[in-house]
């Protein structure tokens, strides 16, 4: 029970800590054996394909991917399941939702602080690789409003601005911290709005489908392409320009194809498509 507890309260790591690089070099004869078989491959598979890699390899190369696994190692060896696996993203999703619902029943307080950014909102590059505050996936604006813009962030969910982009307010908070890599603006109504959700660069969070609102980001659904049958990741989503019911999202398993905006998608290539 505690296991559970401590599992819910970090549900929302999970889309900050879930996924290294499924391409990763060490994962290849991995990802073989996975299509021959139809046993998923265990957490400990995936550690001792990591170690006899780099047996005979410098770890301290830059953008190695050591460093990253390293971390992705320690935080999910605590939430290994009994029969050597990790939880599947239907099992996280299903996890908040309980978990959401339980809080939903507390009496809760809110609108207690004011916190605000204070900086720093500009910085000296320091000779680091990455010497920022974080980064954004996919920024769009608005086909009607122009005033208005959408960002979505690796780990961060989507946020939006009204005033061409002095002020932004976060989409996603009722959410499980994910990713967006993709946004797709109904210019009928753009109201209407599809997010791709997870990282597509570092896999800093996973993929929970598409995700789709209509009332310009106030509320989010879920799309026929959610926990059920979603690749771990997601990239660009495009709307055809001339039927914004039919949609394309680029993931890390196929290109998936809708023509009735979101209610049934199907697989039209398979791959991991960048």
């Amino acid at each position: 029970m505690k296991k559970l507890y401590l599992f819910s309260f970090f549900l929302s790591f999970y889309f900050t800590q879930a996924q290294f690089n499924q391409d990763a070099p060490w994962m290849q004869n991995l990802n073989t054996e996975q299509r021959r078989s139809s046993n998923p491959v265990t957490f400990q598979e995936i550690v001792n394909a990591f170690d006899n890699y780099w047996e005979t390899r410098d770890p301290n190369i830059k953008g190695s991917g050591y460093k990253p696994f390293k971390r992705w190692e320690v935080f999910w060896k605590d939430f290994v399941k009994k029969d050597g696996t990790l939880p599947t993203q239907k099992e996280l999703w299903n996890t908040w939702l309980a978990y959401r619902a339980q809080e939903q029943n507390k009496s809760v307080l809110s609108d207690l602080s004011n916190w605000q950014p204070i900086g720093p909102f500009n910085h000296v590059n320091t000779g680091s690789w990455s010497s920022g505050q974080g980064r954004v996936n996919s920024i769009i604006v608005d086909p009607l409003v122009p005033t208005t813009y959408y960002a979505g962030a690796p780990a961060g969910g989507i946020w939006k601005s009204t005033d061409s982009g002095l002020t932004w307010t976060p989409l996603s908070d009722q959410l499980p911290q994910i990713g967006v890599s993709g946004i797709a603006i109904d210019y009928n109504d753009s109201n209407i709005i599809y997010i791709a959700t997870g990282d597509d660069d570092a896999n800093d969070s996973f993929s929970v489908g598409v995700m789709k609102s209509i009332d310009g980001g106030a509320t989010w659904d879920t799309t026929d392409l959610n926990t059920s049958n979603s690749p771990s990741s997601m990239n660009d989503i495009y709307m055809n320009p001339n039927d914004s019911d039919m949609l394309w999202v680029a993931t890390s398993g196929g290109v998936y194809k809708t023509i009735d905006g979101g209610t049934n998608w199907v697989e039209k290539l398979n791959g991991n498509i960048k």
